[in-house]
C-alpha cells in the first residue's frame, strides 16, 4: 500500500441510492451497464480506458454510489449525469487482487489506516455511517462488469 497526495478530481456519470441490499442484489450493475452504454456522452475523460466508482456511506443501511468517468476541470455535464468531486487530500492506495474477498481488502486496508496512525477522511457537509466513508474503486473499464477482477482501491486520508 502506498499513500499518494492528489488534488481533487472530478467524476461524470449516473448517481445511485439505496441500500446494502439493493446493491448486493446487483442495483449497482444496472447503472454501470447504463452509464457505461453512454460513455460516448461523456466528454473530456482523463482516462477512457479507467472506470470510476464511488461509493459514499452517508446514511444508515445504505450509501450513495456514482458511476462513471474522471473528467477535465470546466466539462460540461450531459442530461441525466451527475458531478462528483473527490477531495484534494493523500489517498491510501491498495490494489484489490483476482479472486480475493473484497471484505478482506477492505478490512486490510482499514488496519493499514490504522497502523499507520491515519484516519479515513470524512466530508464535513456528509453524516457518515461507515469507519471508511468514501471508497473510491478504479476499474479496467473494459471489464467493470466481470464477476472477479483486479483493481485500484483510493481511500482519502489525514494524518
Amino acid at each position: 500500500m502506498k499513500i499518494r497526495g492528489m488534488k481533487e478530481r472530478l467524476i461524470v456519470g449516473l448517481k445511485w441510492e439505496g441500500t446494502f441490499e439493493e446493491a448486493f442484489r446487483g442495483d449497482i450493475r444496472k447503472v454501470i451497464k447504463e452509464v457505461s452504454s453512454r460513455k460516448d456522452e461523456i466528454e473530456d475523460k482523463v482516462n477512457d480506458h479507467e472506470f470510476a466508482g464511488v461509493s459514499i456511506h452517508d446514511r444508515r443501511g445504505g450509501f450513495t454510489h456514482y458511476a462513471g468517468w474522471e473528467v477535465k476541470e470546466g466539462t460540461s455535464v450531459p442530461d441525466g449525469f451527475e458531478l462528483c468531486h473527490l477531495p484534494e487530500a493523500d489517498y491510501l492506495i491498495f490494489r484489490h487482487e483476482k479472486g480475493k474477498n473484497i471484505g478482506d481488502s477492505y478490512t486490510e486496508v482499514l488496519q493499514n489506516i490504522y497502523e499507520r496512525g491515519l484516519t479515513a477522511l470524512k466530508p464535513e457537509e456528509v453524516d457518515s455511517y461507515d469507519e471508511l466513508p468514501i471508497k473510491i474503486e478504479l476499474y479496467p473499464a473494459d471489464h467493470v462488469l466481470d464477476e472477479e477482477m483486479e483493481f485500484e482501491i483510493h481511500i482519502p486520508v489525514i494524518k
